[in-house]
């Protein structure tokens, strides 16, 4: 009955656990949109020039914690030669292309409106999962993905551009973020047996420092002209938010919720983000949200829930 009670106790824990770190990691990707937004607004740094230190400062940090952290904690696995050249596919779409597409597309559209729209990964992935591996579709998955491409196609073309957000281009930003998730659903469908191979924290510290290793020559005249002495404390504090949690910490605590809740509770905890988004935008003057917008994203959360659901 002790040994019991044990058991049930190290249970509980680690649900607790698995719900917090999901919490946070949902929490701190909500505000990556509108502290992006912020930063950019500053006119001091480029979108691109924000990518490439997005990228560059990830990959110093996961390696940086694989050093200094207990194996317990980070994985110490070697990566196969023969698994180099996918891996390296899989870095230029889920790494450069997708969080460079994010944060360029942030650039033109409202916060609030680019984190609905990069809710859309599980629909893509569902589609491409039909598509090229014959998996098949219920009528109730089709009808998610009708729901959630009618609720985006909405998003795309009914956007209005707002000089007081800086919204100037809502159609380009949002088509962006758009191909930002098809380049990250590709990532799900055509790499699954690297994903299952390595753990998160290996592919991650790999895809991270082969990303950065192809932008480098691309973004690193841009990051060395940014005038960094000149940036304001909130642009300071802004890109280490986005440097140091978004990129490093929220993708720490993912695998940790992915061990103790299943993959539909860590799928409704992805709904937190455009809520914290939202709220943090609003309060910052970053974006305006109407009922149309609340309207659309309604019927993109529909069509993500009806295609995530067992």
């Amino acid at each position: 009955m002790e040994q019991q009670n044990k058991l049930d106790s190290k249970s509980t824990k680690g649900i607790i656990t698995g719900h917090a770190a999901l919490l946070a990691a949902n929490i701190i990707w909500g505000g990556m949109a509108p502290v992006s937004k912020d930063l950019l607004n500053m006119g001091q740094i480029s979108s691109w020039s924000l990518s490439g230190v997005r990228i560059l400062g990830g990959a110093l940090l996961f390696w940086l914690l694989s050093l200094i952290l207990p194996k317990a904690w980070v994985s110490d696995e070697k990566v196969e030669k023969k698994d180099f050249l996918p891996l390296c596919l899989a870095s230029l779409l889920v790494i450069a292309a997708n969080q460079a597409l994010v944060i360029m597309g942030m650039a033109y559209t409202s916060p609030v409106d680019a984190t609905i729209v990069c809710s859309m990964t599980p629909i893509f992935t569902l589609i491409l999962g039909a598509v090229f591996l014959h998996q098949k579709i219920s009528w109730m998955k089709a009808l998610g993905v009708a729901l959630g491409f009618a609720g985006v196609l909405a998003f795309i073309f009914a956007g209005e551009t707002n000089d007081a957000t800086h919204v100037t281009n809502p159609l380009l930003g949002n088509a962006m973020c758009l191909l930002a998730q098809i380049c990250g659903a590709c990532y799900l469908v055509f790499f699954t047996d690297l994903i299952q191979k390595y753990s998160a924290f290996t592919l991650m510290k790999w895809m991270f420092l082969i990303s950065a290793v192809a932008i480098f020559p691309f973004t690193i005249g841009g990051i060395v002209n940014v005038p960094w002495s000149e940036m304001p404390l909130g642009g300071i504090l802004d890109t280490l938010y986005i440097v140091v949690l978004a990129t490093c910490l929220a993708y720490l605590f993912t695998p940790i919720g992915q061990k103790h809740v299943s993959p539909t509770v860590v799928a409704i905890y992805n709904y937190l983000q455009p809520v914290v988004a939202a709220v943090i935008s609003i309060i910052a003057g970053l974006a305006v949200v109407s009922w149309e917008t609340a309207l659309y994203a309604f019927l993109i959360f529909l069509g993500v829930w009806l295609v995530s659901r067992n």
